[in-house]
């Protein structure tokens, strides 16, 4: 008889092991019980509704600003402080209100959802630095008029237009309005630019969200020039095209609209050196302006209105 080869032929099933008592047994075929997923929509969803829940209570109740200002840094009030007429004339003081000091500057601000009674926003910051004999001033020190504008740092308000207090009810990013901005010292505004079904509104990238208008907006920062003018500011435009396209020629009229906005407005060559704080101070032409994001203009750069990658 022929022995059994120990080869198994290429292919050919192995069979399965025998046990001790002669029966095979196969572990391949084996049937292992299935686990089960913890995770099924019911607990994936009851999950996540923990996570948002816990989100707003913790935004709600959390004292975030007050930590947020517990941290921020503390500056002295200057040995001189300033009241050239950055501080406004008698007849603007507003002393009578409650929760102010007397230091107050009328410009044009909006209602507020906060109080009236607040004083944020509505003194003269104590870090202006100006002399106090009239002389040369440049957005708060007279060091600050050797620099061109490009070498300048101008604190920002990002989504300016977007806050509480100018009646933005979802999505806003500020509990106070860019005019409290200004006057606690802020020199540049980032505005979103809607064309809401053919009207040219400050939103937050989508109508409907909450607005500010232009006439109302361009109207306050020019009353504030007039009232601080030693002071430049930087105003950048985004457009967000929600229901329309921005024309920016269309920004450009509401701003004539405002009697003496245009003419504060510098317009800069491209390629050319900034001008010197100094120089926009004494020309009085002590806006900037800037735009990104899209839209369409014609000759711009003639009106003073600059994209904003060409410079950043």
């Amino acid at each position: 008889s022929s022995s059994a080869s120990p080869m198994q032929h290429r292919g050919q099933p192995q069979s399965a092991p025998m046990s001790t008592d002669g029966s095979s047994e196969s572990v391949t075929e084996e049937k292992r019980p299935k686990k089960k997923n913890c995770c099924d929509w019911k607990v994936a969803t009851l999950f996540l509704f923990s996570v948002a829940l816990s989100l707003i209570l913790t935004g709600v109740f959390l004292p975030a600003e007050g930590i947020i200002i517990a941290y921020l840094p503390k500056f002295d009030a200057p040995a001189n402080p300033y009241t050239g007429p950055e501080a406004g004339s008698d007849a603007d003081k507003k002393s009578s209100l409650p929760g102010t000091t007397g230091n107050d500057v009328a410009v044009g601000l909006p209602p507020s959802p906060a109080g009236e009674d607040s004083s944020i926003g509505k003194e003269v910051p104590n870090f202006m630095q100006c002399p106090t004999d009239a002389s040369l001033c440049c957005n708060g020190s007279p060091l600050n008029c050797g620099l061109r504008v490009d070498q300048m740092m101008f604190g920002l308000v990002h989504n300016a237009n977007a806050s509480e207090e100018g009646n933005f009810y979802v999505g806003y990013n500020h509990f106070y309005g860019l005019e409290r901005a200004l006057v606690a010292g802020y020199r540049a505004l980032n505005l979103d630019v809607c064309n809401c079904n053919g009207v040219l509104q400050f939103c937050h990238n989508v109508c409907d969200l909450g607005e500010r208008y232009p006439n109302e907006v361009f109207t306050n920062i020019n009353n504030f020039l007039d009232e601080y003018p030693s002071e430049v500011i930087v105003l950048i435009f985004q457009a967000s095209t929600d229901k329309g396209g921005i024309l920016w020629n269309d920004l450009h009229a509401e701003m004539s609209a405002v009697g003496g906005f245009v003419d504060k407005i510098y317009v800069h060559k491209y390629g050319e050196e900034w001008p010197s704080m100094e120089t926009l101070v004494r020309q009085d032409k002590r806006i900037v302006v800037f735009y990104f994001n899209g839209g369409t203009c014609d000759d711009c750069a003639s009106l003073g209105i600059n994209y904003l990658y060409n410079y950043a």
